[in-house]
């Protein structure tokens, strides 16, 4: 083919189905003074039952109460797990629909509007990505009035990793769901007696994950308004009437495998 039949180069097309991204550096690119962190304030809470229906109140809230039986066996009740069914998408509807129905009982934009409006569990993959390199994410993001309002995207690496996972692994996810279940109880510790039949019923009792108590909260990172939700798994006492001393009140249930390493350790720091 002589030079005049040559076609001039073609410029490579930019794929528009390529997802925006960010490069990481190592850790030590972060290190620094942290933002200011603004204290929670408590906006909203809502419960969801058994059959995944909402309501605006507060009665799927647990409250703390140690385990009282030196057996603490948490296989047991894995035969009757109720497990929520994920592949029916919620996105972040019933924390929409929580916002809305707090501005309904006491309108204030300043409460319900913010830079960001998410849930606290997408802020944790964010700000861990640097530690949790093998563990890859997506986000889903709609700027609606300036508020960028996030979710995530399920990648094909985790659905893969969730069908192919063994029973062993599915095992030790329940035990999770089970702690909790040996942890609380449905009214406030003074209210309850040793022999309390709660205290006897939970040693066997199993786990429905369709049950969430939420609450929704707003604060501030460096210059950026959030507004997170959250699950909560149980409170310590009487819940404050105070929104600032609410979020101190909540207690965050984990378990964790006996540490025996540095790198163990190191998993359970981060």
């Amino acid at each position: 083919m002589s030079n005049d039949d040559q076609q001039p180069p073609q410029r490579k097309r930019r794929r528009t189905d390529a997802y925006p991204s960010f490069r990481l550096s190592h850790t030590e690119s972060y290190q620094g003074n942290f933002p200011v962190y603004k204290q929670p304030q408590e906006i909203t809470s809502y419960s969801i039952d058994h059959e995944r229906r909402v309501w605006f109140d507060n009665r799927e809230m647990k409250y703390y109460y140690p385990a009282t039986s030196d057996k603490k066996d948490l296989n047991v009740g894995y035969d009757k797990m109720i497990q929520r069914d994920e592949s029916i998408p919620e996105h972040i509807d019933t924390l929409l629909d929580a916002l809305t129905n707090a501005n309904a009982k006491q309108p204030d934009d300043n409460q319900i509007t913010a830079d960001i409006v998410t849930w606290r569990g997408i802020m944790t993959k964010i700000l861990c990505t640097p530690y949790s390199r093998r563990e890859p994410w997506e986000l889903r993001a709609t700027k609606y009035n300036g508020t960028i309002y996030m979710e995530e995207q399920v990648t094909d690496k985790k659905k893969n990793s969730e069908d192919q996972a063994s029973d062993r692994q599915k095992m030790m996810s329940y035990w999770g769901y089970r702690f909790e279940t040996l942890c609380t109880v449905t009214k406030p510790p003074h209210e309850m007696t040793k022999k309390d039949p709660e205290l006897q019923e939970r040693l066997t009792a199993s786990a429905n994950t369709n049950i969430q108590y939420c609450i929704l909260a707003k604060t501030k990172l460096g210059n950026n308004s959030i507004i997170m939700g959250a699950e909560v798994d149980c409170c310590r006492d009487v819940k404050p009437k105070d929104p600032l001393q609410q979020p101190s009140n909540y207690i965050e249930l984990k378990t964790s495998r006996v540490i025996e390493s540095e790198r163990n350790q190191y998993s359970f720091d981060r």
